[in-house]
């Protein structure tokens, strides 16, 4: 299963792998690598003490989140993770505390920021997976990691990334236990729901015609245009609707020049591409024919 491009060959041939993939994932005794994560710390606003004690504090985050095995699939690439982090000290007398903002990407085509996370940490202490108990910390990663990694298997098929996005509802069904760290998790919440929601669906589907288009790129026949022509009329409606959807507006970021490599010739879906994503006007106009 490839994740580290965006054109995963022929879905037909990676469903069949899938179980394959199970099957030979449960006998294995090592486990899948899934995610490459690259995570930077900026701790200048920290007290001087606490940065030299935080200093390794983003290999720590990298390990705990490229080392674990989110899916049980093996994959022969890995899902690329790029996250951000700036801290401030919040600590009171009997506990260490932080404060930060947060952003994740793929390093393409999906990111989330985050300005509400608060969180307990004493420097060493060891990150550990426990899905049975909520940490304010590593459920905070978790829930975005498993945001990232359903999105990415929405380009699978179908809806295919649904049992991630449940897992970042489960965790934040489990955060309304910690009163004390309950900040953000309301917004949180809010995300996951609308990502599960009937709503944001005509924009996962979208994500499927286009990744399955772009499996059929390079074939002699028309089938990459169609399912990316059907990709575009569903950013059509989703972008007629809201103008300013974050996600809409990020994938065409990321994959605009896919589109321009498959219709440069289309004089009717490079009309449509500068109509919806007018940001790229120049770069469209100049494929335009009188």
């Amino acid at each position: 299963m490839v994740f580290s491009s965006y054109f995963y060959g022929r879905r037909w041939t990676i469903y069949s792998l899938l179980f394959g993939l199970f099957i030979m994932s449960s006998i294995q005794s090592a486990s899948a690598q899934n995610i490459r994560a690259q995570v930077k710390i900026t701790l200048e606003r920290l007290p001087l003490e606490k940065q030299q004690k935080l200093k390794d504090f983003a290999e720590d985050i990298e390990t705990y989140i490229s080392d674990h095995d989110w899916t049980g699939e093996s994959a022969d690439d890995e899902i690329p993770m790029s996250v951000q982090i700036f801290l401030m000290d919040n600590s009171v007398s009997y506990e260490a505390r932080y404060s930060g903002t947060f952003l994740i990407t793929n390093t393409s085509d999906i990111q989330y920021y985050d300005k509400y996370w608060r969180f307990p940490y004493e420097a060493g202490t060891r990150l550990e997976h426990n899905e049975s108990i909520f940490d304010p910390f590593t459920g905070f990663i978790d829930f975005y990691v498993y945001l990232i990694i359903g999105g990415e298997y929405d380009k699978l098929g179908k809806f295919m990334g649904t049992p991630y996005f449940e897992k970042s509802k489960l965790l934040s069904d489990q955060a309304k236990f910690n009163a004390r760290f309950i900040l953000g998790w309301k917004e949180r919440t809010t995300l996951i729901d609308r990502v599960l929601s009937d709503d944001y669906k005509p924009f996962r589907t979208m994500k499927d015609f286009f990744f399955l288009g772009q499996s059929y790129v390079g074939e002699e026949d028309t089938t990459a245009q169609k399912y990316c022509a059907q990709a575009l009329s569903l950013l059509d409606d989703i972008l007629t609707k809201d103008p300013g959807n974050e996600e809409a507006v990020q994938f065409l970021k990321a994959h605009h020049v896919e589109y321009i490599e498959l219709f440069k010739e289309d004089r009717k879906i490079l009309e449509k591409l500068i109509r919806i994503d007018p940001n790229r006007v120049e770069t469209y106009q100049q494929y335009l024919k009188d």
